[in-house]
């Protein structure tokens, strides 16, 4: 790429300071504003004023401007978490509603404001800026601009067109779309620069991402309608207090604090900040990722890494369902990327620290395993320098923030958040019971989720047909008589019929069914991979190869590789953890290695045959895990993306039938009566206090004053949908059985109440 840079120009640390100040007025006068391209701009100055104010207070400089902008955006996103929390904590004394709009306005403003008055007096010294031209930017990143623009434009054109009951078509033309500009990118890579390659697995993951999350008017998901619910009980008191409702959701500042300033300062609905801010966020991660790779290996592996990061099943799948997840997962991202700086002065380590500080206040389950993989770490490096101290081959190890001093500081933070302040870490506490207990049963498969049975080395599990027996008999009636027969429940699937294509792949032996199986041996042969280079750069560190990855991702990916095992061999833990997205947390970290042995492999074969490879890799992977493959051939399980059917649909999609027919329940059926629902965690995404909780909506899990309301999925697709223990069940639902013998005291189309 022809160098666009002429020459520098100095700006005093006084015009830098009256133009942050200027920034910080110009973002006032825009709150209020309700026109949509006066948000965006507000959005931006949210989530970049406050980070760069702190960058410059830490004299921390970056000679790559993207990850400026990464560290800038991440920062930005702690100090609204944080002036959240002091708005909520401080104001409270004064006003009943300390969260809504003019509160959280003032004490943002006057945190940033101070932020910005402490840079100006700490900072004086002169800035140096390079200018460029216009006309000497490559026309490929102009292109590139706007091609990636559209994913995330045609990904949401996609998502509506099937909430109004239209086709997937749309839907998969932008999965094709996507594919097409990862080979485009990938082979032009060498005339883009690092920015625009960024910008691109932006609008990749951002573009994935939507195709999920913008599914229905309502919150569609598992994680996230347990995330709406404690983030509607902050919305309606204005007010955030553990108190209102004890458990870790409610501890995850991502999915309250984070998104009540959002709300409030954009005047927007948290609808659209769970269903786009939120995944905005979480779209920044594969770019940290990618700046962490290319630290280490070149443009093709750092592409190649943060795409395989994107094609990862749980990132297509279930991330925009995880948004306390994804807000951790950027930070603990963030902070990794610190780790990779040579000269780690205090205020580097200070970054760090902050950044550590975003996981904990963002996410629970993250946070326990950022500690334990730290401490885990941080005694493996001290195993090796007193190894290399012992084989004379160097008395010390590099002075980190991989140490026993920041492993004590992150658990002392995560102890005093979760046990001191918050009081919800007794579900740790008794999974870590469970686990040490139930330890005799470290070989039986009872004890292990499917999930980790299909896809994870050495692990057993339950059958579909033994967690459908358990799930029958398990919640029984109190007065149910006998069932006949007809209407017992049986294990089905709600699988895509043969295209022609399929039909055809069929007819000369290609079962289409192998999508199932080749995404289980690929999570397999990941595993490998990730264990053989670990081996590797664990090696050539010890042997002191030239460029050997350093002592401190060494002694993650260790640690990691420990931990995942854990998570493997503890009965409950594998149960009550997902082993998937444990993995998917350490594929932040563990592409590192995986990437640099593929590169050491790689030198093997010339560059166009290196190229060729990754390239058909990627969007193999791509194809296949984001559920193209699946829709042209059938066979196999609708993705949601782009199906109005399949189990996710059954499981989540929240029809207004659905919302109408569960207020009338409220109205009408008396609070101490016994109402069950296959999912009554959609009422209680908007009414915390919804007086039904009751599930089992068999008849053999009745009793006999019970009220069962059937959704579209009963009704229509005679389909009961289940989430148990950590595995879906799609079984067969007897609707006749309750047209026969209840009375139906409510009724539409889609929906009806039975007594």
């Amino acid at each position: 790429m022809k160098a666009f840079m002429r020459q520098s120009w100095e700006v005093s640390s006084r015009r830098i300071a009256a133009i942050l100040v200027g920034w910080l007025v110009a973002t006032n006068a825009l709150v209020g504003i309700d026109w949509w391209p006066a948000k965006v701009v507000l959005f931006l100055c949210i989530t970049l004023l406050p980070g760069t104010a702190l960058l410059r207070l830490l004299h921390i400089s970056f000679k790559n401007i993207t990850t400026r902008l990464v560290y800038s955006f991440g920062l930005s996103v702690l100090v609204l978490i944080l002036s959240g929390l002091a708005a909520n904590s401080i104001l409270s004394l004064f006003l009943a509603k300390p969260l809504e709009l003019p509160g959280a306005l003032t004490v943002w403003d006057t945190v940033t404001g101070l932020i910005i008055l402490a840079g100006i007096v700490t900072k004086r010294t002169v800035v140096r800026i390079q200018k460029w031209s216009v006309e000497d930017f490559p026309k490929s990143s102009f292109l590139l601009i706007v091609a990636s623009a559209l994913l995330p434009c045609s990904a949401a054109l996609g998502a509506f067109r099937l909430n109004n009951g239209g086709d997937g078509f749309v839907a998969l033309i932008t999965l094709g779309y996507a594919a097409t500009l990862i080979i485009c990118v990938c082979l032009l890579r060498q005339r883009l620069s690092d920015g625009m390659l960024a910008w691109f697995i932006f609008t990749l993951g951002l573009g994935v991402l939507l195709m999920t999350s913008l599914r229905g008017w309502d919150i569609v998901g598992h994680d996230i309608e347990r995330e709406f619910r404690v983030y509607t009980l902050t919305h309606m008191h204005g007010f955030w207090d553990i108190s209102m409702d004890r458990n870790p959701y409610n501890a995850c500042l991502s999915i309250t604090i984070l998104p009540e300033m959002f709300a409030r300062l954009l005047n927007i609905s948290g609808l659209v900040v769970f269903k786009v801010i939120l995944q905005v966020i979480f779209a920044v991660c594969p770019v940290v990722i990618y700046l962490l790779l290319r630290r280490y290996v070149p443009k093709l592996a750092a592409l190649a890494g943060s795409l395989l990061f994107i094609c990862y099943p749980t990132f297509i799948n279930d991330s925009a369902m995880l948004t306390r997840q994804s807000v951790a997962y950027l930070f603990f991202a963030l902070a990794l990327l610190m780790m990779t700086n040579e000269v780690q002065k205090k205020r580097y380590k200070l970054l760090f620290l902050l950044c550590s500080l975003g996981v904990i206040l963002s996410h629970y389950s993250t946070s326990y395993l950022f500690v334990a993989l730290f401490t885990v770490a941080a005694m493996g490096k001290l195993c090796i320098g007193w190894w290399r101290h012992h084989r004379s081959l160097g008395h010390t190890m590099p002075r980190t923030v991989l140490s026993p001093l920041f492993a004590g500081l992150l658990m002392f933070i995560t102890f005093m958040w979760y046990t001191q302040i918050t009081a919800t870490s007794s579900g740790l506490l008794l999974t870590l019971r469970k686990s040490i207990t139930d330890i005799p049963a470290i070989f039986s498969d009872d004890n292990k989720s499917t999930d980790t049975a299909a896809v994870v080395l050495f692990a057993g599990g339950k059958s579909q047909a033994n967690l459908f027996d358990s799930y029958i008999t398990g919640k029984p009636g109190t007065g149910s008589a006998s069932i006949k027969p007809e209407y017992l429940p049986r294990l089905t699937s709600d699988n895509l019929p043969l295209t022609r294509l399929g039909q055809k792949a069929h007819a000369i032996g290609i079962d289409p069914a192998v999508i199932t199986t080749f995404r289980q041996n690929f999570a397999r042969f990941l595993q490998i991979l990730a264990l053989v280079s670990v081996t590797f750069v664990t090696y050539r560190m010890l042997r002191r190869k030239p460029k050997a990855l350093g002592a401190d991702f060494v002694c993650l990916s260790i640690a990691a590789l420990v931990l995942l095992a854990l998570l493997v061999i503890l009965p409950f833990l594998s149960v009550d953890y997902g082993i998937l997205r444990a993995f998917h947390q350490a594929i932040i970290f563990l592409i590192l290695p995986i990437m640099l042995f593929t590169v050491w492999v790689s030198r093997l074969v010339k560059a166009w045959m290196r190229t060729l490879l990754a390239v058909t890799g990627i969007v193999f992977l791509f194809l296949t895990f984001s559920g193209v493959f699946a829709q042209i051939l059938g066979g196999v399980s609708p993705p949601l993306s782009m199906n109005n059917s399949g189990l996710y649909y059954g499981l989540y999609y929240s029809p207004e039938a659905d919302s109408r027919a569960l207020v009338w329940l409220k109205a009408y059926i008396p609070k101490d009566s016994d109402v069950r629902a296959a999912n009554f965690n959609r009422a209680f995404m908007h009414d915390p206090n919804y007086p039904f909780s009751m599930q089992g909506i068999l008849p053999s899990q009745l009793g006999t004053s019970s009220y069962v309301y059937l959704d579209p999925s009963q009704i229509l697709r005679h389909r009961l949908y289940a989430h148990y223990e950590n595995s879906p069940l799609v079984m067969t639902f007897p609707v006749d059985f309750y047209d026969k013998t209840k009375d139906r005291i409510y009724s539409s189309t889609s929906t009806g109440v039975y007594h």
